[in-house]
């Protein structure tokens, strides 16, 4: 773990997200495509960084926001800001409620998950809007390279973690 007295260190937070938009960036001028929009490779190298615990919930709640936008797409007529604005309320209310439901038994679990209950919307938008086979191994790619690079700048003393 890299937190100090339960705190997400800031500077390594800060370089996650840089290290992350630069990375998604390139990949958006590359191919085209999005990796699960421009701050989640960050934000999710971040989480397997600082709790991999954190990433694995990611996961499963941009898999639970896929499957309830593409049922809620069943019955409500979704484009555009309307598609992004439902995705996002979505990930929001599924990660609420999962914080709710758990915050009793395991209070750190989201200690630091302000963005992350933002993420999984923001991935599952991409998901819905490009091939969901290339937004996955684009989201995937970025993000372990984000993760990598991150890891060993603090490895190195590049990125201070206190």
């Amino acid at each position: 773990m890299l937190t100090t007295g339960g705190e997400l260190s800031g500077q390594v937070a800060t370089a996650c997200l840089g290290i992350g938009l630069v990375f998604a960036l390139l990949c958006y001028l590359i191919t085209n495509l999005s990796p699960g929009g421009m701050i989640t490779p960050g934000w999710i190298a971040l989480t397997l960084i600082e709790d991999p615990l954190q990433a694995a919930i990611m996961v499963l709640m941009t898999a639970t926001t896929f499957l309830a936008t593409r049922l809620l797409q069943r019955v409500v007529i979704l484009y555009g800001k309307r598609l992004f604005a439902a995705v996002v309320l979505v990930s929001v209310v599924l990660q609420l409620t999962l914080f709710l439901l758990v915050q009793q038994d395991l209070p750190l679990l989201f200690a630091h998950q302000t963005l992350g209950f933002v993420a999984p919307g923001l991935i599952t938008y991409q998901l819905i809007r490009q091939p969901p086979a290339a937004t996955l191994v684009a989201t995937a790619t970025v993000t372990a390279i984000t993760c990598g690079v991150a890891f060993s700048g603090i490895v190195v003393g590049a990125v201070p973690t206190t």
